[in-house]
């Protein structure tokens, strides 16, 4: 059985060992770079992301390896019926005849493919819906099918239970994981024999399992492996702690969500947490800063991912039922971008969404998956200006600042 010596002594051996890569990664730095990745650089946000793929999937693309990474997708998304030479034209954040916009439309001589990549971002109300009988309408009664980007189910506001089943038997609707979308970009780099484009897709398929699946170094988790089989007593003691883990999160998270109530409360703002969705870890799950009572729109921070992972903040309506015109969502996405610098604008859910740079500067990539990063767990525990308690409020008074003149769009009155 082991004792707390075993598991202080499995600690010690785990964090001399991630020191000494740690170490090794420093050394080595210069030649190998291990911890750069090209995509961390660019415009990595989820327009950003939908290019990247949208730019694969062209037959005809600048990448110049023809059909090589649409064949590749095809033959995960199990549809025989559409074929690569058959590709007639991608397009972009194509326009629906709602006014919506889907992220990746693929036409083919005989039918269409709608892609909506949500790797961060919550549904919209009725937005798959809507979609859907968008494809079909384009088909003109040939084959069609969505393709929900997505590591979890849609919402029910988006798309309910009842009409996805009866999608996935017509074959009309396919969730398809980020964990399959890295591994078709793997799978494709191996063929790909442009050397500059395999090291894009190589960078493409990194950011996603660590930004968007939140997996940890690699390297690193084959380390710590090494020491817990070590020895015997080592893999029991790694057991125990993981039993403990979730105790030692919820522990964390409680007394988080205490300082921040408290430290909110001296400036006059509200605290909203959801516990249930936070102590489960659910997708969409989130916590948010009341500036003013009568405003219907709140500063949110919300987790993209299951497992509290992709954590991204900006100004969302407090709950589904709240309907966001477009005038107060223009008024209140112009006063943010003055203030923070431009956004990504949501109607209908997030009248504005920070870039990845203004993101950055407000909540670190190293914070935003906090199934697997010790990062954000420690950030909770930090009293000082950089802590998480003390820069979520400087950022509430920023953005209640920012607002100030938009008191009425924040309340959505009637005009």
């Amino acid at each position: 059985m082991s004792t707390p010596a075993t598991i202080i002594d499995l600690l010690d051996a785990v964090r001399i060992r991630a020191a000494s890569l740690a170490e090794a990664k420093q050394r080595y730095a210069a030649e190998l770079a291990p911890d750069f990745n090209l995509v961390d650089h660019l415009r990595n946000n989820e327009v950003a992301l939908s290019r990247y793929l949208g730019l694969l999937l062209d037959t005809k693309g600048v990448h110049g390896q023809g059909e090589l990474f649409l064949r590749g997708l095809l033959q995960r998304l199990g549809q025989p019926g559409f074929q690569p030479q058959d590709l007639l034209r991608v397009e972009l954040e194509q326009r629906t005849h709602s006014g919506r916009f889907l992220d990746i439309y693929l036409e083919f001589r005989g039918g269409v493919i709608g892609i909506e990549n949500k790797p961060w971002a919550a549904d919209q109300d009725k937005q798959l819906e809507d979609y859907a009988r968008f494809l079909q309408l384009s088909a003109r009664g040939g084959q069609w099918l969505l393709v929900y980007a997505c590591n979890w189910d849609p919402s029910e506001a988006s798309l309910s239970e009842d009409q996805r089943k009866a999608l996935e038997q017509t074959g009309n609707f396919l969730r398809l994981d980020f964990l399959r979308i890295a591994e078709w970009l793997d799978d494709s780099a191996c063929h790909t024999r442009a050397p500059k484009v395999r090291l894009f897709v190589e960078a493409l398929s990194a950011y996603v399992r660590q930004q968007v699946n939140g997996e940890s170094d690699v390297s690193e988790a084959e380390q710590i492996k090494a020491v817990i089989l070590q020895k015997p007593e080592h893999l029991e003691a790694a057991l125990k702690v993981a039993q403990s883990i979730e105790q030692v999160k919820a522990q964390l998270l409680a007394e988080f969500k205490r300082s921040l109530e408290n430290a909110l409360a001296a400036h006059s703002l509200g605290l909203a947490w959801e516990d249930q969705p936070l102590s489960s870890g659910l997708a969409c799950a989130g916590f948010g800063v009341k500036l003013h009572k009568a405003h219907q729109l709140q500063l949110r921070f919300e987790f993209g991912a299951a497992r509290l992972n992709a954590l991204v903040w900006g100004i969302c309506r407090d709950n589904a039922k709240i309907e966001l015109n477009q005038t107060d969502a223009e008024i209140v996405a112009a006063a943010m971008d003055s203030a923070f610098g431009p956004g990504t604008k949501s109607l209908l859910a997030w009248p504005w969404i920070p870039n990845a740079v203004i993101r950055a500067s407000v909540l670190h990539d190293n914070e935003r998956n906090w199934a697997t990063a010790a990062e954000p767990w420690l950030s909770m525990q930090d009293h000082s200006e950089q802590g998480f308690v003390k820069r979520i409020v400087q950022l509430a008074l920023k953005t209640q600042q920012a607002l100030a003149g938009a008191h009425d769009a924040m309340c959505l009155r009637e005009r």
